[in-house]
Parts: C-alpha cells; sequence; structure tokens
C-alpha cells in the first residue's frame, strides 16, 4: 500500500515539476530571458509578496481543512463497520503521521512568512521554502487521498493485522519482545481479524471473511514454523487469556502447548456460527481450513494441536446440529472425511474420525436430521477402503463404526442398504473376505430381490451428481474396474 502512495506521488511529482519547468522555461523564452531583477517583487514590492502568499494560505488551509473532515468522517465509519481498533491502526501509522502534521506545519509555515515580510525585508529562502512546501502539499494531496481509501480497504486492514501479528510472534522467538507482551498482542489482534469476519458475514461480505479465514490458516502455519523455537513463558496462560475456561481447561491449554492455536480456532468456530445459513461457501472454508491446519500439524507431528483441530470438527459439527443445518454437516463431513484419507497412515487419529462421524450421524438423527446418516454412511465406508492397506486393525474398527449406522425401524433405508453393497463390492475387489463377511452379514434379512433392485441402482448412478455441489461426484457412483463387484458381492448374500 506504501509502494503504490510513493509511486503515486513520484508520477505526480514528476507531472508536476515537468509542466511547471517546461511552462517557466517557454515564458522566459517569450520574454527574452530576462534577469532576476525583471522577475523578481524583492525591493521593488514587497507587499505584493504578502499578495502572494495569502492565497496559498487559504487554498493551504482549507485543503488541510477538508482532508481532516474526510478523515474525521471517514475513520469511525468504517471503523465502526469493521473494528474499532482502526482508529488506532490509522493513527499508529507513520506515513499518516508524518502527512498530517507535515501539512499542519507547512501551512502554518506560510503564514509565518507571511508575517515575517516588511516594507524593506523579504526572507526570499523563507518565501521559496512556503512555496515550494505549497506545491509539495499540492502534489501529495492526491496519492495521500488514495493511500487512505486503500487503508480503509478491509483486506488491507486485514493484511496490516496478519502482518502484525507475524512479527509480535518472530519478535517473542528473537527475544526482543517479552513473552506477555507478544501474548497480548497477538491476542488482540487475533481478536480484530475475528471482529472483521463477523462483522463481514453480518454485511454478507463473503470476500473479506474468506480472505480473513484464510489468514488464519497462514497465521497458524507461520506459528508452527516457530513453535519449537518458542520461549517457555510463550505456552503459559491463564484465566485472563481465556476468560471462561475452567482451570482444569487452562492447565491443558498450557501442558499441550496450544495457546495460540486455540485462539485461532476459536475464532474460526466463532465465524462458523455465524456463516451457518448466511453464506455456505465460508461454512466450507472454515472446515477445509481447519483440514489444512490438521494436515499440518500432522507433517510437523504436533498431535496436541493436530487433536484440537479434531476437536474442533467435533464442535462444527455440533453447532451445525443445534441449528438443524444439513448443509453444513455435509460439508465438514467431506473435510473430516478428506482428513482421514489425507492420515490413513495414522490408524489412532482415522479410527478417531470414524467413531466421531458415526457418533454425530446418529445424534442429527435424533435431532430430526433423518438426512445426515444417508450420506454419512458414504463417507465412512470410503474411508474403510482406503485405510484398508494402510491398517487392517484400523480397518476392522472403522467397519464398526460404519455399519453402526442402521436404519430406523423393520423397513431398510435405500440409501443406507446401498451404502453397505458399495462397500461389500469394494472390499470384495481388495480380497479382504472377512469384511466381506461382516459386511453381508449386516444385510441379512433383506430379500434377495431388494438387494437387487438396490444393486441396479447403484450402478445407474451417474458419475456427476444432479444437483451443482461442493462434492459433486454422486455418492454412490463407483468406479468402472469395480462394477462387476457389485453383482458378485449381492451373489454372495443369501437374502430373506
Amino acid at each position: 500500500m506504501r509502494k503504490y502512495f510513493f509511486k503515486t506521488f513520484a508520477m505526480v511529482v514528476f507531472c508536476f515539476v515537468g509542466f511547471f519547468v517546461a511552462e517557466f522555461v517557454f515564458e522566459l523564452w517569450r520574454a527574452g530571458w530576462p534577469d532576476s531583477a525583471h522577475t523578481s517583487w524583492v525591493e521593488v514590492n514587497n507587499a505584493k509578496l504578502v499578495d502572494l502568499l495569502s492565497p496559498i494560505a487559504r487554498a493551504y488551509n482549507n485543503v488541510l481543512a477538508m482532508l481532516i473532515a474526510t478523515i474525521g468522517l471517514a475513520i469511525p465509519l468504517t471503523a465502526n463497520m469493521h473494528t474499532p481498533k482502526l482508529i488506532e491502526m490509522f493513527i499508529r501509522d507513520r506515513l499518516n503521521q508524518v502527512v498530517l502534521f507535515g501539512g499542519a506545519f507547512l501551512a502554518a509555515n506560510v503564514l509565518w512568512v507571511d508575517y515575517i515580510i516588511g516594507p524593506h525585508f523579504a526572507p526570499t529562502i523563507a518565501i521559496a521554502f512556503a512555496v515550494g512546501g505549497a506545491l509539495f502539499g499540492w502534489a501529495v494531496l492526491i496519492p495521500y487521498f488514495f493511500y487512505v481509501v486503500r487503508f480503509l480497504d478491509p483486506a488491507n486492514i486485514l493484511r496490516r493485522l496478519e502482518r502484525e501479528t507475524v512479527h509480535a510472534i518472530d519478535d517473542v522467538q528473537s527475544g526482543k519482545l517479552g513473552a506477555n507482551d507478544g501474548q497480548s498482542t497477538v491476542h488482540e489482534r487475533l481478536q480484530e481479524i475475528g471482529t472483521i469476519v463477523v462483522k463481514s458475514l453480518d454485511r454478507t461480505d463473503r470476500d473479506v471473511a474468506l480472505q480473513g479465514i484464510w489468514i488464519f490458516k497462514r497465521l497458524l502455519d507461520h506459528h508452527g514454523a516457530a513453535k519449537p523455537k518458542m520461549p517457555a513463558a510463550w505456552f503459559e496462560v491463564d484465566r485472563a487469556d481465556f476468560i471462561g475456561l475452567s482451570s482444569e481447561a487452562i492447565e491443558l491449554v498450557q501442558e499441550e502447548k496450544v495457546f495460540f492455536e486455540r485462539k485461532v480456532l476459536q475464532q474460526l468456530f466463532f465465524a462458523y456460527s455465524h456463516a451457518i445459513g448466511k453464506a455456505a461457501d465460508v461454512v466450507s472454508s472454515i472446515s477445509d481450513a481447519n483440514r489444512v491446519v490438521a494436515v499440518h500439524a500432522a507433517d510437523r507431528k504436533d498431535d496436541n494441536a493436530l487433536q484440537l483441530s479434531l476437536r474442533y470438527f467435533n464442535n462444527f459439527l455440533r453447532e451445525s446440529i443445534r441449528v438443524k443445518h444439513t448443509r453444513s454437516i455435509y460439508d465438514v463431513f467431506l473435510q473430516y472425511r478428506l482428513l482421514a484419507e489425507q492420515l490413513h497412515d495414522r490408524g489412532t487419529v482415522v479410527r478417531d474420525v470414524a467413531r466421531h462421524m458415526a457418533s454425530y450421524a446418529l445424534e442429527a438423527r435424533r435431532n430430526g436430521l433423518g438426512a445426515v446418516p444417508s450420506f454419512a454412511v458414504y463417507d465412512l465406508a470410503a474411508i474403510v477402503v482406503d485405510a484398508h492397506e494402510a491398517s487392517r486393525d484400523a480397518e476392522s474398527e472403522l467397519l464398526d463404526a460404519t455399519l453402526s449406522i442402521g436404519w430406523v425401524g423393520t423397513t431398510p433405508e435405500d440409501m443406507i442398504v446401498e451404502a453397505r453393497i458399495k462397500l461389500g463390492a469394494c472390499l470384495l475387489a481388495l480380497e479382504d473376505e472377512t469384511g466381506v463377511a461382516r459386511v453381508k452379514a449386516s444385510l441379512a434379512g433383506i430379500s434377495k430381490p431388494e438387494l437387487e433392485r438396490c444393486a441396479r441402482e447403484l450402478l445407474r448412478a451417474p458419475r456427476a451428481f444432479h444437483e451443482v455441489t461442493d462434492r459433486q461426484l454422486d455418492l454412490r457412483w463407483i468406479p468402472p474396474d469395480r462394477r462387476p463387484f457389485v453383482d458378485k458381492f449381492v451373489g454372495l448374500c443369501e437374502g430373506a
């Protein structure tokens, strides 16, 4: 943003100086190149110099008044829309300080030079400085106006807050800033970013909200890289850092060293709660960001941060169930499943993911969201197949979670039956006899014609779902190389 200011300022100065010099030289040429005695009012009519500076002073004062009035209106209004801290940010900015103080000084200087001119006294250097200062003030006016407008852009506010957070982390790491001061700075900046995201969602300003969410993700990545080098005091927290948390919860935060991660993910959770029902793409972005954060934590071997991300996935699901919003559950399950597939070499994590997904799917059904188990079982089945080669031990428990989702009453639900047939066919293709036997046993009691009908529906499912969704792939679709195993699996089932 400052580069843009200086670039614009340089361009304006170049144009001003170029035109004024050319204009002056042209007039000198037309007048026959007169000497200074013919072009100066000094010692000839000093009062004329006062007449020259007086309109400059009035114009300068008017410009400065308009500029201050514009800032006085624009900054508080924008701060009310985004974050009250914007006023403090504006005042702290060095360029704003220089321009405003410089403008006031140069305007006052013109009045002072006007005052000291006498009948037989012409301060030529001061007059030149005053005129030059006035020209400088006019030259800086347009670039500075652009700078102020860009300063108020919420995207630039977010980037500024991100930089200040990064600098605070780096300064604590290098010892330039104390851990307590660094924590205070980080806490304030994260709160400000979260406030901007939430207020943007209230106005359905999705672009700003999405940028804020991705900034949170980048901050977690930056902190994760610096975390091993942070001083021990950085991870020491108290009740003032987490108001409302029990002493046991605060103790866990300290033991797990997830002070920063807890701060950021809590802001993401607040944004998620506001986005439900307002901005589907923001909900998807939040769950996607949490998945990326979890994967990066796993890559860094930071198991505590990874487990914290999993707990916030569960918070997302709990909140969606509370407000009975199936679409957001659908999005979170997708990211949860992708996380399990990316971390398939971590059997414990994959088992936890599957267990939580099954638990929340059944909880959603108990809260009147009957469609949730129907698509959850497909995600769980996909996790089972993906984990097949990674860990046979994990696969057994994953299969337990998948088969725990059944149907209500005595009438089987087609979606769940089809999901089990698809799972059985995939396991048959993978030559997992134990898994095939368990899936086949789960379909006992369903007539052969019903199983064959569900198999036909599976094979007719197109690759692309008939509506536009984040997944787009039809849950029932089976790759061509595994289609022959559908009929083979149904042939193995005995039927009722």
